[in-house]
């Protein structure tokens, strides 16, 4: 028998029984389906929380006291210029310190954070600009009384009108309003630009204070295979400075990243295995049916081998048309599993990647399940002895 002639019983098969193939392959389509969507969407996840916590700032490191304060241990302006000075695996190093204050707005209050900080800041924590500009150095020097505000707080301060040059008052200050800042993102972290942040310079916060106490050292590391000696490098110069005694935390992003897509690779492993369990729930019923099917057509079976075709024909005929359902129900299933995706992308204007990994794994495994399962039950119908079939028929 022609490949041809085997392909061609296989579609006469099919297509006289066109609604139990159909009913055969619907596990397969929603398996197949739950593969693609899951890995998708698990993979979105990771994706938004990377970005998230990428827009803290690249190459991320804090630096903190961890202990009571006010002590004589608080980070001071002196340890962030010996950083500057001694940590050569750093790109940029920045600092803060942070105040609270209230703000009468429409004589509503509002609780509001002052941020004092220089002009290096801005470029170490991903401070995006929407109008004027930073904090230049020479506002730092010269304890220049201005400010900048993220965008939500200047609309809520000022309404729909101008903000620059625009006067805030702050205690006992007016403060000129420079620039406003997309509000931060920070995926749930808190942060000193969590909410309400008023930036100014960091000379001007500390002669409001009369200290040079500071909260932060920020500082960016020249690359990501630098953040580990980065960290290194800061943890040393605090530690000469203020003793080995004293705790101070020196932290990067990288941990938690790493954490993340730990968590989120582990997620979707198991519920693409969940995924898999309904492929093989399909691969089952593509079993029983073929079983009953063969069963019905015993007769057909015995015929075909009284008129010459071979038991390795009879085998290859139904596998291939067990492989048939299953990759046809396999491509729908795909095709509504990555068709999902795009449409919610376009909805929501979240991009949700399609991995291309997810769509050959489902093929593969639905391709898998349909010679497995219907391996049996066509060696069976290899097996059947025509002079039996014909009293099965009388």
């Amino acid at each position: 028998m022609r490949t041809r002639d085997l392909l061609q019983i296989v579609w006469d098969d099919l297509e006289r029984n066109s609604r139990r193939a159909v009913l055969t392959m619907f596990g397969l389509v929603v398996g197949s389906g739950a593969v693609v969507l899951v890995t998708s969407v698990g993979l979105a996840g990771r994706q938004y929380a990377v970005q998230q916590l990428e827009t803290l700032g690249s190459n991320l490191i804090y630096a903190w006291y961890d202990g009571p304060t006010p002590s004589v241990n608080d980070l001071t302006d002196d340890d962030y210029r010996e950083v500057v000075a001694r940590a050569s695996a750093l790109a940029e190093v920045t600092r803060f310190t942070t105040d609270y204050t209230d703000l009468d707005i429409r004589g509503q209050q509002y609780n509001a954070t002052l941020v004092g900080t220089d002009a290096t800041y801005g470029r170490v924590r991903n401070i995006l600009m929407r109008e004027g500009r930073f904090l230049s150095n020479a506002d730092v020097e010269n304890r220049r009384r201005v400010c900048i505000l993220p965008v939500s707080l200047a609309g809520r301060i000022f309404g729909d009108g101008e903000k620059l040059n625009r006067l805030l008052r702050v205690e006992d200050l007016d403060l000129e309003v420079i620039g406003t800042f997309r509000d931060e993102q920070s995926f749930g972290i808190p942060t000193e630009l969590s909410q309400n942040a008023v930036i100014i310079p960091v000379s001007l916060l500390m002669a409001l204070n009369n200290s040079n106490r500071i909260d932060r050292i920020c500082a960016q590391a020249k690359s990501r295979g630098s953040v580990d000696r980065a960290t290194r490098q800061i943890s040393d110069i605090l530690a000469a400075n203020h003793g080995t005694d004293v705790i101070y935390r020196v932290e990067s992003l990288t941990e938690v990243l790493n954490m993340i897509g730990r968590v989120s690779s582990g997620l979707i492993v198991i519920v693409t295995a969940v995924s898999g369990i309904s492929l093989l729930v399909g691969g089952v019923g593509i079993m029983n049916i073929m079983l009953i099917s063969i069963r019905l057509r015993t007769p057909e079976i015995g015929l075909r081998k009284a008129l010459g075709a071979r038991s390795k024909e009879i085998l290859s005929a139904f596998i291939l048309e067990s492989l048939a359902i299953s990759i046809t129900g396999g491509l729908v299933g795909i095709l509504i599993g990555a068709s999902l995706p795009a449409v919610l992308t376009a909805l929501l204007e979240v991009p949700i990647p399609i991995s291309p990994l997810s769509i050959i794994l489902a093929l593969v495994v639905s391709a898998s399940v349909g010679v497995l399962f219907g391996y049996y039950p066509a060696r069976h119908a290899s097996q059947v002895n025509p002079a039996q079939s014909m009293r099965y028929e009388a």
